[in-house]
């Protein structure tokens, strides 16, 4: 396939970024957009000289696409991933997979059925700090891993938007793909707790034991302050027998510092290199790309991996409901 014809739903704060990296990528035409806010799919359809839709349906019925981008919000994912699947589309769609794990198997089910590619954004898994670490780890440079401690915290500005889902499958999702792709397994138990601000949860915490013993500790927040001075407050620690890695942001490599301004800008996103993009971002689209060019499915971001994520992510919020320890076990919850 020399070029794709690509068809993007969902034209939130995510798309601007995605379409700024695809449109760099020379093999790729944006043929199509599609929101159900009319204005802003002709405003930016108009911009890229592509139609413009506010039904999916719609749009593949009229358009020749071959792969689909989905940026939706979580929760209506599955509308659309499907409608693209048994269009016979390839589909990209961002984390998580799903919001629901029943759907989550059938949309993982149903790529396999048609012979199409679906990819999930885990976009960790193409940021250069967090391959390092499982390289590592592969290596064995810090030996057997013996516990996995990750947290993610969010501006409380931006929870407002967000509320619409659970922090674990907006925030935690991130976390639970690396230490499933670290650990390359199911946990076999779950066991969380979660917090509410009066705007509502705002806070999940919790521990995963795995069958070896090792045992993973995540904790996903909306309660990072207004004045702090990069987009998030990451950390991952890894310890083993024979030592640890080590991943935080902000790390200072780079930081501005003014009179009525502090940041610490998140160069491993995206950084712009003289007008070109680089960055996971980019990295992951093209590989997408790459994928569906050559028919070959990804061996970096596979379905039944994101799948295992809605697993952990369901075994989670069950155990926040129950107050107990969540069973996991021959792939399900």
């Amino acid at each position: 396939m020399e070029q794709i014809r690509l068809g993007i739903v969902g034209l939130g704060r995510f798309a601007k970024q995605h379409i700024e990296c695809l449109k760099q990528i020379p093999e790729v035409i944006i043929a199509a957009v599609c929101d159900i806010r009319g204005e802003t799919a002709q405003a930016l359809g108009d911009e890229l000289g592509c139609g413009s839709y506010t039904d999916v349906q719609e749009m593949l019925r009229a358009e020749s696409l071959d792969a689909l981008d989905v940026l939706t919000p979580e929760i209506n994912h599955y509308e659309a991933v499907m409608a693209g699947l048994e269009a016979g589309c390839d589909v990209f769609v961002e984390k998580p997979l799903a919001s629901d794990l029943t759907k989550a198997e059938k949309m993982v089910g149903t790529a396999a059925e048609r012979g199409r590619l679906l990819m999930v954004g885990h976009v960790m898994r193409f940021d250069q700090r967090y391959l390092q670490m499982k390289n590592a780890i592969a290596r064995g440079d810090i030996g057997r891993v013996r516990s996995i401690y990750a947290r993610r915290s969010d501006k409380r500005e931006y929870f407002g938007f967000y509320k619409r889902s659970p922090v674990v499958l907006i925030l935690g999702v991130h976390d639970i793909d690396q230490i499933l792709w670290i650990k390359d397994e199911l946990p076999i138990e779950v066991y969380a707790k979660n917090s509410c601000s009066p705007e509502g949860e705002d806070m999940v915490c919790a521990m995963m034991t795995f069958a070896d013993g090792t045992v993973a500790m995540m904790d996903s927040n909306w309660m990072t302050p207004r004045q702090w001075p990069a987009p998030q407050d990451q950390y991952m620690q890894i310890m083993g027998d024979e030592g640890v890695l080590r991943v935080q942001h902000p790390d200072e490599a780079f930081s501005l510092c003014a009179e009525q301004r502090y940041e610490v800008p998140y160069l491993y996103t995206s950084r712009d290199i003289y007008g070109r993009l680089e960055g996971p971002l980019m990295s992951e689209l093209s590989h997408f790309v790459d994928c569906v060019r050559g028919s070959a499915p990804s061996s970096i971001l596979r379905p039944e991996d994101a799948l295992n994520v809605i697993r952990v992510t369901t075994a989670i919020l069950r155990s926040c409901d129950r107050g107990q320890p969540v069973s996991i076990g021959s792939g399900s919850v």
